[in-house]
C-alpha cells in the first residue's frame, strides 16, 4: 500500500500545473471548498469551467469521468473498455471503464441514468469502491446508524455510510442528518473525492502491501529493527542518538527529546524565541539565512526540528537532490506534498517542490505530528510573529538561489495585512479585493511608488511550515517569491478559525 500511494502521488506531481501569480484560482466555490477545488484542478482532474461553476449539481457521468482520471493516474495507463456497455442508456467509455473496474454500477440492471444528479448515498458507495480498488478496507462504524435518517436505506448502504462517516470522509449536515437522497453540488463531490485521497495516503502507513510478499516483509523487518532496539532501552541518551530522531545540520547533530539546555549548549542562544500557533515556544536560529533552522519545544523538550535549507542530512538523505534520491522512504504524502519516513515515535517529512526537488526537512515527534492542535484567536503579536517567520523562509530560499534579500517595509506590511484581514472579514480568497482593488492599486493607495510589484496569497490551516509547503509546490508562487527584481516586501497574516490567510506584497525600485 505504501508503494501504491507513492505511485499515486508521484503521478499527480508529475503533471502539476503552473498557475499565474495573480488570480491563481478563480472559482465561485464556497470558501470551505476552495482548497479541494484547487487541489483537483492542479492535478488535472477538473477544468477551469468546473472551477467557475462549482455550485452546480454534479451528474453521475461527470463524477464518473473524474474518478476514471484519478484511476488512470494511479495505474499510469489509459483505461480502455474491454466490452460493450452493459447499459442501454449510456455508452460513454469512462462509464464502461468505471463499471469494469468495479467502481460504479447501474441504478437498474441495464440503466445508468448518466444525467441524473449524483446523490449523497451514491457518493458514499463510489468512494468506498475507490478505496477497495486501492486495497483499503474501511472499518465498520461503531454506531448502528451513523445518522438517524439512513434507517430507511438498504443494509449495504447503511453499512457503507457508517464506514465513510467513521473514516471522516463524509459528514452530515448541521442538524445531524445525512440526507442520503439529496443531490450533490460539484464542489461537494470533489471534497469527498479529495478527502478519500487524503485518507488513502494516511492509511498507507498501517496497511501492508500484500503484493510484495515475503520480500516486503523482510524489508519491513529490517527497517524496524533499530526502532525495536530503541524502544527496548530506557536510557534517554541512547534514545537521543537514534538515527530516526536525529538530523545533522552542517555535520552537527540535533535530536528530538533534547532539552533547551542541551540545545543552547550545542548551538548557543537562539536569535529569537517565538510563540507558535500551538502555544509552544520556538527557538529560531537564523544563521545568516544559510544555516537557518528552528525547533519547537514542549515541556522543555524538542518535539520539532525544521530545516528549510539544503544543509541537512537525515538517514543518508541530504538536501541537495530530488525525490528519487530519498532513502528509506515510506510514502509520499498528498497532504504534506512531502516524502514521509515514519516510525512509531517519529514523523519526518521531506518537502518537495513542484518539480520534485528536495526543499528541506521537517522532523517531528509522531504524537505531536498527528495530534497537534493549532490555536484559533491568535493575538496581533502572534500573527506578526508568523509573518516574521514566513519572511525568514522567503529570505532563506532567496539566499539559496543567490538573489538579493528583501527589506521589510512597514507600509507594505500594512497593505498586506489589510488585504488578509479583508479576506477573513468578507469570507473570500482572491487577489481582487471586495472593492475591486488589485494588488497594484492597494499598494499605490498608500503612496508607495515602485518599478515592479507582485503579490502572493495563501490560505492554509496549520503553521508556517504548511504555508511553506504550499508555496513551494505552486511553481508560479515560488518563482514570484524568488523574483530577483524585487527588493522590498510586506507580510500580513490574518486568521479565520484555524485557517491562516497570508498576503505577501513584493516591490522592486520602491519609492515612498
Amino acid at each position: 500500500m505504501k508503494r501504491l500511494i507513492a505511485v499515486i502521488m508521484m503521478l499527480l506531481m508529475a503533471m502539476g500545473s503552473t498557475l499565474p501569480v495573480f488570480g491563481a484560482i478563480v472559482t465561485n466555490a464556497d470558501p470551505w471548498a476552495v482548497a479541494s477545488m484547487e487541489f483537483a484542478y492542479n492535478q488535472g482532474l477538473i477544468t477551469e469551467d468546473d472551477l467557475l461553476d462549482a455550485k452546480r449539481d454534479i451528474t453521475r457521468i461527470e463524477f464518473c469521468k473524474i474518478v476514471v482520471l484519478l484511476y488512470e493516474k494511479n495505474k499510469g495507463e489509459k483505461l480502455i473498455p474491454r466490452n460493450k456497455s452493459p447499459f442501454t442508456d449510456c455508452d460513454d467509455a469512462a462509464v464502461i471503464s468505471a463499471y469494469e473496474a468495479g467502481i460504479i454500477s447501474g441504478t437498474e440492471p441495464t440503466k445508468f441514468q448518466p444525467n441524473d444528479t449524483l446523490t449523497r448515498e451514491q457518493l458514499a458507495i463510489m468512494l468506498n469502491r475507490i478505496l477497495k480498488n486501492w486495497d483499503i478496507t474501511l472499518k465498520a462504524g461503531t454506531k448502528k446508524y451513523a445518522f438517524p435518517d439512513i434507517t430507511v436505506l438498504m443494509q449495504h448502504s447503511i453499512d457503507v455510510i457508517n464506514k465513510v462517516k467513521a473514516a471522516g470522509i463524509l459528514v452530515g449536515e448541521d442538524d445531524g442528518q445525512f440526507y442520503p437522497m439529496r443531490g450533490l453540488t460539484f464542489e461537494e463531490a470533489v471534497i469527498g473525492l479529495v478527502k478519500t485521497c487524503h485518507y488513502a495516503e494516511k492509511s498507507a502507513e498501517v496497511v501492508e502491501d500484500k503484493t510484495e510478499g515475503t520480500e516486503q516483509e523482510s524489508i519491513s523487518a529490517e527497517a524496524e529493527e533499530p526502532l525495536e532496539e530503541k524502544q527496548a532501552s530506557n536510557d534517554t541518551s541512547i534514545q537521543n542518538e537514534t538515527p530516526y530522531n536525529t538530523v545533522y545540520i552542517k555535520d552537527k547533530k540535533i535530536s528530538l527529546e533534547e532539552t533547551s539546555k542541551q540545545l543552547i549548549g550545542d548551538w548557543g542562544n537562539p536569535d529569537r524565541i517565538d510563540s507558535t500557533v500551538y502555544g509552544l515556544k520556538r527557538y529560531v536560529y537564523i544563521g545568516n539565512y544559510e544555516n537557518y533552522f528552528f525547533v519547537t519545544l514542549k515541556d522543555d523538550k524538542i518535539i520539532e526540528v525544521f530545516v528549510p535549507t539544503k544543509n541537512f542530512s537525515y538517514l543518508g538523505t541530504d538536501g541537495d537532490g530530488t525525490s528519487v534520491d530519498i532513502k528509506q522512504i515510506d510514502y509520499i504524502s498528498l497532504v504534506e506534498h512531502s516524502a514521509i519516513i515514519e516510525t512509531e515515535a517519529t514523523h519526518a517529512g521531506i518537502p518537495l517542490d513542484y518539480e520534485g526537488t528536495i526543499r528541506g526537512l521537517l522532523l517531528q515527534d509522531r504524537e505531536f505530528a498527528y495530534g497537534n492542535s493549532e490555536k484559533s484567536g491568535l493575538t496581533a503579536a502572534e500573527r506578526i510573529t508568523l509573518g516574521t517567520e514566513l519572511l525568514d523562509l522567503i529570505q532563506v530560499k532567496r539566499k539559496e538561489q543567490g538573489v538579493p534579500l528583501l527589506t521589510e517595509i512597514e507600509k507594505l506590511s500594512s497593505v498586506a495585512m489589510a488585504h488578509s484581514k479583508d479576506m477573513v472579514d468578507n469570507k473570500y480568497f482572491s487577489y481582487t479585493g471586495q472593492d475591486g482593488s488589485s494588488p497594484f492599486t492597494r499598494i499605490q493607495a498608500e503612496k508607495i511608488f515602485f518599478t515592479s510589484a507582485l503579490e502572493v496569497i495563501a490560505k492554509q490551516r496549520g503553521d508556517v511550515t504548511d504555508v511553506y509547503q504550499q508555496w513551494i509546490r505552486t511553481g508560479a508562487q515560488f518563482q514570484a517569491l524568488l523574483d530577483p527584481t524585487m527588493d522590498s516586501a510586506g507580510v500580513g497574516v490574518a486568521q479565520s478559525a484555524k485557517d491562516l490567510y497570508v498576503t505577501i506584497d513584493l516591490c522592486g525600485g520602491i519609492k515612498e
